[in-house]
């Protein structure tokens, strides 16, 4: 399940960096950022997700300062927010969740539950805006397929029916055997079908051009 990747992926890159800050090996934290990004930078295929390489720096900075204590902590929201956008929001929970249990570790004090109980509220928030996200481009799609069906209609359906009406009351009004309240109502069905071919170009075009603009 590709959602089940990502989370996995995710959640041990975080679990490296936890394990990463209980060796003596910290001092080499700048080192490694550098590797990692030097890294992140020859393979251009990972660029397409990006909150991989940036949940595995962003996990490395503030393990490695303390966790809890860390005063990068606050990368951590902007984290998750970032992945609440970018994938469903039970994902987005499940993380969040995880990043809990492992800056639980650094809990030494009153004082350094405050981040920990912080997190809590923001990862709902988090899952929260994942879930708007994830309607808004249900939405977005669901308007773009209407969009579409509008398009198809007044192309195959609305202007050939009114061309055929329009070429239709031209061939009968060529007619000499009609009388002048004949002939009038058949110029009063044209000019209404002109009206509302053109009107309906009209608003196509304007679509149209709205739908470029964004």
């Amino acid at each position: 399940m590709p959602q089940l990747r990502v989370l996995l992926l995710l959640s041990l890159g975080s679990l490296l960096a936890f394990l990463f800050s209980l060796t003596p090996y910290t001092r080499y934290t700048p080192q490694l950022l550098a590797l990692l990004a030097i890294f992140f930078l020859l393979f251009k295929n990972l660029r397409s997700n990006i909150y991989y390489p940036i949940s595995l720096i962003v996990s490395l900075l503030v393990f490695t300062t303390n966790g809890l204590n860390s005063p990068l902590f606050f990368l951590i929201y902007f984290l998750l927010f970032a992945i609440a956008f970018q994938n469903p929001p039970s994902l987005t929970l499940a993380y969040s969740l995880f990043l809990i249990v492992l800056l639980s570790q650094s809990l030494n004090s009153p004082l350094s539950l405050l981040p920990l109980v912080s997190l809590l509220f923001i990862s709902p928030l988090a899952w929260f805006i994942g879930h708007q996200y994830l309607d808004n481009l249900k939405l977005n799609t669901s308007l773009a397929k209407d969009e579409t069906n509008i398009f198809l209609w007044h192309s195959l359906k609305l202007k050939t029916g009114l061309i055929k009406i329009i070429d239709s009351a031209s061939l009968l009004l060529s007619n000499p055997r009609l009388n002048p309240s004949q002939k009038d109502q058949l110029n009063d069905i044209k000019d209404s079908a002109k009206s509302l071919l053109n009107s309906s170009a009209k608003l196509i075009h304007e679509i149209d051009q709205e739908t470029d603009e964004k």
